[in-house]
């Protein structure tokens, strides 16, 4: 009797064990899925500064300001949530004959609602060519809300591309070394968002 007690022990401790380990299966595939998720909004302003030099002839100045907002997380866990601000300068030849292509990228404060119809951006920055720039840019959404949407899948892989966009008019100033160099408004000016999600299995 008493290995005939030991043998059903046996077997339920053995039944018990494969149950463990039918349901540690799911719980398991549960977590080889990993998704990944990035945002970014972003309001681009597109100025065209012209400059009378002393001996009458002209110079442009091309000043493109940029705010923006990103964010990343993997499988829920933030790893990227900042906003910037990047302004470019470009002019082949300013009233002395220099070629000038600066540009430069910081932390700033920047907003804009869901639906793309507002957007600002105030900051400082420093240029890789050692200027100071101080922009303060507002951009009102006027055209229609575009939208696109893209998905690819295949063994393995889900990925989903989001995109929203809407024409603007960007009016502020832009100051460079303590000097104003762009102070107005530009139709040249639009607000998108970009959004990815990533699932792998």
């Amino acid at each position: 009797m008493a290995c005939k007690s030991s043998w059903r022990s046996r077997t339920w401790v053995i039944a018990f064990l494969v149950l463990l380990g039918a349901l540690a299966i799911p719980a398991a595939a549960t977590a080889e899925v990993e998704t990944f998720h990035r945002f970014e909004a972003v309001a681009t302003a597109n100025y065209t500064v012209t400059e009378t030099c002393d001996d009458g002839s002209t110079s442009q100045t091309l000043v493109q300001v940029i705010g923006g907002h990103e964010e990343e997380s993997e499988s829920g866990v933030t790893t990227l949530d900042s906003d910037f601000l990047t302004v470019r300068i470009l002019n082949f030849s300013d009233c002395e004959g220099n070629f000038i292509n600066d540009r430069g990228s910081g932390p700033a404060e920047f907003t804009f609602s869901p639906s793309l119809q507002e957007a600002t951006v105030s900051g400082t920055i420093t240029t890789r060519g050692g200027r100071t720039v101080t922009a303060d840019i507002a951009w009102a959404g006027t055209g229609p809300l575009e939208a696109t949407n893209n998905t690819t899948t295949f063994e393995g892989f889900t990925g989903h591309f989001q995109g929203k966009r809407r024409d603007a008019v960007a009016s502020g100033t832009v100051v460079v070394n303590g000097e104003t160099l762009v102070d107005g408004s530009t139709t040249n000016a639009e607000i998108e968002t970009l959004e990815d999600r990533n699932i792998r299995h």
